[in-house]
């Protein structure tokens, strides 16, 4: 569980000034769940702890690029580890099978959830399955249309246009 007081921008901030002891704290705040999230993405402990790794490095490296009007600083941390991870699976050729049960859930645990995600989590739950699968391959797996198409045997167009909707019902819940 975050701690509610932890101010995630003002640690990127101080790690753009060269602030180890800020980029500790952001470790230490943020390691656990970003490693239980690339395990789960993953399938593999090593391998995640390594793409975990790599993304505190590139976090430190490119903490001055953060930028506020573009989405929150925890956001910002899980992107960078996300497309670690997505370019993980294709080089390696591995992808999640289509069938693994975790593609049409999101993590139960909040822990793991980065922020906001209670509240997608409950909005992807209201979407009917063929909207909700194709986002959580796309997610998760970085699946294209054409991908998502080829495990779900359904023409790309229909994924495209079942993405879109769903995408957009997400959209309106929360304009709202």
């Amino acid at each position: 569980m975050s701690v509610p007081n932890f101010d995630y921008e003002a640690k990127l901030v101080a790690c753009a000034q060269g602030d180890r002891k800020a980029f500790q704290e952001l470790f230490r705040q943020e390691s656990p769940r970003m490693l239980a999230l690339a395990t789960k993405m993953l399938s593999q402990r090593a391998d995640a702890e390594e793409v975990v790794r790599d993304s505190f490095v590139l976090i430190w490296k490119n903490a001055a690029s953060y930028e506020a009007s573009l989405g929150t600083a925890r956001a910002w941390i899980y992107s960078i580890m996300r497309y670690r991870i997505l370019n993980r699976l294709r080089q390696s050729g591995r992808h999640v099978p289509a069938d693994a049960e975790w593609i049409d859930t999101l993590p139960d645990n909040p822990a793991v959830e980065p922020e906001g995600a209670n509240h997608l989590a409950s909005d992807l739950a209201q979407l009917d399955d063929v909207q909700r699968r194709p986002i959580l391959m796309a997610f998760y797996n970085g699946f294209t249309y054409e991908q998502i198409a080829a495990r779900l045997a359904i023409p790309a167009i229909q994924i495209k246009t079942h993405v879109r909707a769903g995408l957009r019902t997400l959209q309106e819940t929360h304009q709202a």
